[in-house]
């Protein structure tokens, strides 16, 4: 009797080890990171200030089956988080405001080198960006962005601010 507890105590046991931490990727696990933004006023750059009904949509972005391109980012805050692209050195968003209902759009640029690291079999992979560059484009409608600064070129976590904006 005591054999068969023992061998079954060894077979739990050699089951558990068998079990690999990899199977549910834990919520502390750095994944992609997202670009870091601040706004602040072109007038007083130490001021942070806040967009006007800011929305933000992903050039080449397909559309629903209603036919719309759905923002990626509405935001009042003076700071924003986006995805970047994970399939390109390149992604190009347009930032739009709408102040005193009149719209106003700025399209960025920003191209980056990838990398990608293996994180486990229930993660997958984590990208990460480095010498981040962006170019500024005004819209039809004219400029509302002043100035666009890389802070940080390396995209590694969202921790830090990558890109500030003056307005």
């Amino acid at each position: 009797m005591k054999k068969i507890i023992l061998s079954l105590i060894c077979l739990i046991c050699l089951a558990q080890s068998a079990c690999e931490r990899d199977d549910i990727c834990a919520e502390t696990t750095l994944t992609t990171p997202l670009l870091v933004i601040d706004f602040f006023d072109a007038d007083d750059p130490s001021s942070e200030k806040i967009p006007s009904n800011l929305v933000i949509t992903a050039d080449g972005q397909e559309p629903n089956e209603d036919g719309e391109v759905l923002p990626i980012v509405i935001s009042t805050t003076s700071t924003i988080t986006i995805p970047l692209r994970t399939d390109q050195d390149i992604t190009s968003f347009t930032f739009t405001i709408d102040e005193d209902e009149s719209e106003n759009s700025d399209i960025i640029t920003f191209n980056y080198f990838r990398t990608e690291d293996f994180v486990s079999s229930a993660c997958g992979f984590r990208v990460t960006y480095d010498g981040l560059l962006e170019t500024l484009e005004a819209g039809d409608d004219g400029p509302w962005i002043n100035n666009v600064e890389i802070s940080n070129p390396t995209v590694e976590d969202e921790t830090t601010t990558h890109v500030t904006i003056f307005h």
